[in-house]
């Protein structure tokens, strides 16, 4: 331990090693494999990295991809063609995934239009997003005029009553409520009122916080269950959705400039302790801690470094920083140092196996947000450094 270099060495070197996987492999490699020539991009790539034809995306894909490509424009990565990538994506957003009533389907056939045009909550969630970060980071009118069409129909359509809370996970609404939905939708109702000032989505955002404290944070359990009104036995909690509030929570934080909520302590509190003795993040677990699917994904792993990140920022403490090192460091093992050139191995079990038959660019937002904030914070941390 005594030859390691200075803590501020360790994440100055992880941050600018996470730069260069995203500028010189990742971003090059999703612009040429992730392009779909029938318009937006492929749900999935096969093993060897090249895209599968003929196939229906999510179009929470179509979103994703639109996100990863601003935030490679963020970081200097070919602005122009990035910009031409995140534009490729909204096209198909606006033609072929968007309702009638405004909101955005589930499956679409690039160019052709939706193949499943069942309302979610999740997809019509990362819609929202995508012309958020577009607009913020372009100034782009086009994105604004979609942004606020959607935020409307989801007040008009997606919101449920106050007496029942939250928002219709899916149309027709659902019996059981579903936390995951509401997650997304706070997040992207975040930036829509960071890009825009609109207040209407900041107090959306705020409602569906207090909707999920109290409907899936249980006090006795000290965890966030996923689903609501089921039995105990057939529920389950997800240490990786707990870490991912946690983040969006100190966006809240950052973007209204009010203080954290308490229930973000509580969840990285949560988190922290039902992963306890694991040197792995379950997919889910039951509520007494058990682990059910023993598999981790990329998204886990690169939600726990950007929850720590945030905690990090309540208090500059340097263990936590520790944990961030540490956590980006098993990012890169366990799922992008044996991955094809710029991709990433989704699924691994407990002892590390790769248990993909495919690679999926859906993962790209949890990755690239996450380095795009351990650069940030790479920088907090030396600033800190030096104002002590």
């Amino acid at each position: 331990m005594g030859d390691d270099p200075p803590l501020a060495d360790q994440i100055g070197d992880l941050a600018k090693r996470a730069e260069l996987w995203m500028l010189d492999e990742a971003f090059p490699f999703w612009a040429e494999r992730g392009v779909n020539p029938e318009g937006g991009f492929f749900e999935r790539l096969d093993l060897d990295g090249f895209g599968i034809p003929d196939e229906d995306s999510r179009v929470r894909v179509q979103a994703r991809m639109a996100i990863c490509f601003t935030i490679a424009a963020e970081l200097g990565w070919e602005t122009e063609h990035a910009q031409g990538l995140v534009r490729r994506a909204l096209d198909v957003l606006i033609a072929d995934c968007r309702r009638p009533d405004g909101l955005y389907g589930k499956m679409v056939r690039p160019g052709i239009g939706l193949t499943d045009d069942t309302a979610m909550a999740y997809d019509t969630a990362f819609a929202l997003l995508s012309f958020a970060m577009a607009y913020r980071a372009f100034g782009w009118g086009f994105a604004r005029d979609a942004g606020e069409r959607l935020s409307q129909a989801i007040d008009q359509h997606l919101m449920r009553s106050p007496e029942e809370g939250g928002a219709a996970e899916t149309l027709p609404a659902p019996t059981i409520r579903t936390q995951n939905p509401h997650m997304h939708l706070t997040e992207a109702s975040l930036a829509w009122f960071e890009a825009t000032a609109e207040t209407r989505s900041l107090e959306r955002a705020f409602s569906i916080v207090r909707f999920v404290e109290s409907r899936f944070y249980r006090n006795d359990l000290e965890l966030l269950i996923e689903e609501y009104d089921i039995s105990d036995a057939n529920n389950r909690t997800e240490a990786g959705h707990m870490l991912e509030w946690v983040w969006i929570l100190g966006q809240m934080a950052k973007i209204t400039g009010a203080r954290p909520h308490p229930l973000a302590a509580a969840l990285h509190s949560s988190a922290n302790r039902i992963l306890d003795g694991l040197d792995y993040i379950p997919l889910s677990q039951s509520l007494d801690g058990q682990p059910m699917q023993q598999r981790q994904r990329t998204w886990s792993v690169a939600e726990q470094l950007k929850a720590h990140i945030a905690f990090w920022r309540l208090d500059h403490d340097p263990a936590l920083a520790a944990q961030i090192v540490a956590t980006g460091r098993q990012l890169f093992a366990d799922h992008i140092d044996a991955a094809v050139r710029g991709a990433w191995v989704d699924i691994i079990d407990p002892q590390r196996n790769a248990l993909i038959t495919d690679i999926t660019p859906a993962t790209g937002y949890h990755v690239f947000q996450a380095f795009q904030e351990l650069i940030r914070f790479s920088g907090e941390f030396s600033a800190a450094q030096t104002a002590s």
